[in-house]
This record gives C-alpha cells, sequence and structure tokens, in this order.
C-alpha cells in the first residue's frame, strides 16, 4: 500500500510543479511524469487492480463529461464530418506507420496498430491486452504522443493566434 502512496505522491507533486512552471497540460503532464518516474524507481514497479484502474478511467470520464454544455449539440452536429475525415486520415497514418515498425522489426503489426492509433492510452492499452498484443509499449506509444500534443497543440496555438492578430491572417 505503501508504493500506492508514494506514487500518488509523485504524481501530485509532478502535476503542481508543472502547473507552477506554466507547462502546457501541466496537471496532467506533470502528474503522469510524476508517477511514471516513482513506477520506475519502485522495484517492480506497481499496477492497479482491474477494478481501480476501471474506477480511475470513470473518474476521467465523468470529469471530461461535465465540460459538455448545450453549444456541444449544435457545434457537435456541424463537425462531425470533419471529425469523421479526421478520423479515417488518422487510421490510414496508423497503419502506415504500423506496417513501418513491424517491417522494420521494431515490434508486432497489432502492438504497432494499438501503439499508434487515435485513440486514448488507457483504452488502447487495455484492448492490446485482450487481443494479445504488448500493452506496455502502448502505453509508451500514446505516452510520447500525448506529452508532444501536450506541449506543441498550446504552443501553435498561441503562435497562430499571435500571427493571425498581427498579420491579419
Amino acid at each position: 500500500m505503501e508504493r500506492y502512496f508514494l506514487v500518488i505522491a509523485a504524481g501530485i507533486a509532478g502535476g503542481f510543479i508543472a502547473l507552477r512552471f506554466s507547462i502546457p497540460g501541466g496537471a496532467v503532464v506533470g502528474s503522469m511524469l510524476g508517477a511514471g518516474i516513482m513506477s520506475l524507481l519502485l522495484p517492480n514497479g506497481v499496477t492497479l487492480s482491474p477494478n481501480a484502474a476501471v474506477g480511475v478511467q470513470i473518474l476521467l470520464g465523468i470529469s471530461l463529461g461535465m465540460t459538455f454544455d448545450r453549444t456541444f449539440l449544435s457545434l457537435g452536429a456541424r463537425v462531425l464530418p470533419l471529425a469523421i475525415i479526421s478520423t479515417l486520415i488518422l487510421l490510414a497514418v496508423t497503419i502506415c506507420m504500423a506496417l513501418l515498425a513491424s517491417r522494420l522489426g521494431l515490434m508486432d503489426f497489432g502492438t504497432a496498430l494499438f501503439g499508434f492509433s487515435p485513440g486514448g492510452m488507457s483504452g488502447m492499452s487495455i484492448l492490446a491486452k485482450t487481443e494479445g498484443h504488448n500493452p506496455p509499449v502502448v502505453a509508451f506509444l500514446h505516452m510520447v504522443r500525448i506529452f508532444t500534443l501536450f506541449i506543441m497543440v498550446p504552443l501553435l496555438a498561441r503562435l497562430f493566434l499571435y500571427l493571425k492578430s498581427h498579420l491579419s491572417l
């Protein structure tokens, strides 16, 4: 039980440190890094029981669901075609990346497919495990993607808003 408290404390500390230094996505990125580093430092790591993992996923889903408001209904209907096109493009890129990774002998095609897919880290890792692939590799690939996006997307948004306001784009 002490191991869980160490990981939780490291995650909380990481989240607050990242927020303090205004790292984009600080709470999530910092807590993930803090908990991840602590898990790596502990012998045999730390894993959640399946029931605890489901509980955490439910809490995450609830917190995301609470962000919906009525404007979501009209906007969702308008952007649905773009969301579908975007998903199909991402799936095509995913297949190409999985083929490349398996051809290079880095991992099997299935693990690569789950790892490079546009889905969420926890969901894709769980699916990879149920399908007999390598969940830690899938989680790592998603972690790299999430960290990169959490850092780059806010910076890109700020850059494009700055350019738009200063160059009349």
